[in-house]
């Protein structure tokens, strides 16, 4: 059986990220998050044109450690499920395997010409819910 697409993306945390204290931005994460789903979609073949109907509806993110000035994270973003006309990503960033922060993503599919959320196409379906993990 298929298995829902996923990705992990691994990004040195540069100084503009930090914070007075030479630790991570609360903010960052949704950085690592948005940047391992546009590589995601890369892989997937989802254009641009797809990506402009598919806004952010909810974000939660729990904090359980810091990253610091240089060092690497590591993000996985998951299909976590698909209903109707909603998406929900699950991600974790990771420094050398210890979890530092993790949550959820949910993104919406609107239709282009009433601007009102719609069932996902069939090929997008498709495409998030059979992919399996990408190379990144």
């Amino acid at each position: 059986m298929a298995e829902p697409a996923s990705l992990v993306v691994r990004r040195r945390l540069e100084w503009s990220d930090t914070d007075p204290a030479d630790r991570w931005h609360y903010g960052v994460v949704l950085r690592f998050v948005e940047s391992a789903e546009k590589e995601l979609q890369d892989q997937l073949g989802v254009t641009a044109a797809d990506a402009r109907w598919m806004p952010r509806v909810n974000l939660t993110v729990d904090y359980l450690g810091a990253l610091h000035f240089g060092e690497v994270a590591e993000t996985t973003l998951a299909v976590e499920h698909v209903g109707r006309a909603s998406l929900r990503y699950a991600f974790t960033v990771a420094r050398d395997g210890t979890t530092l922060a993790r949550g959820t993503l949910t993104v919406v599919w609107i239709d282009s010409g009433t601007g009102r959320s719609s069932p996902w196409p069939d090929r997008l379906r498709a495409l998030l819910t059979g992919s399996g993990a990408a190379e990144s």
